[in-house]
């Protein structure tokens, strides 16, 4: 899911309003960028090692811009939600 400059405002307004001056762990730094694309790591079932590709927490990074280290946060919390699938057209 690509995040467009709404989602990104929705963002930066929801870690403004939940996070206040949110500083790096790793270096104390506080300016921050939003990641384009969301991800979704891929789940794991750590008794029989298999792997369930359909299945996972979305998530929105944020990147911290002196040391790269990131951040990532459920865009459901946020209030994000990811665009209607395209109807398959007939014809095609």
């Amino acid at each position: 899911m690509n995040i467009s400059d709404t989602d990104k405002q929705v963002i930066v307004d929801w870690l403004n309003a939940k996070c206040g001056q949110m500083r790096c762990t790793c270096c104390g730094y506080g300016k921050w960028e939003i990641l384009p694309i969301a991800t979704l790591p891929i789940a794991l079932d750590l008794r029989s090692t298999r792997f369930f590709y359909s299945q996972g927490l979305p998530q929105v990074g944020v990147l911290c811009t002196n040391c790269g280290h990131v951040l990532y946060f459920s865009p459901a919390v946020i209030g994000i939600k990811p665009d209607e699938p395209q109807a398959a057209n007939p014809a095609d």
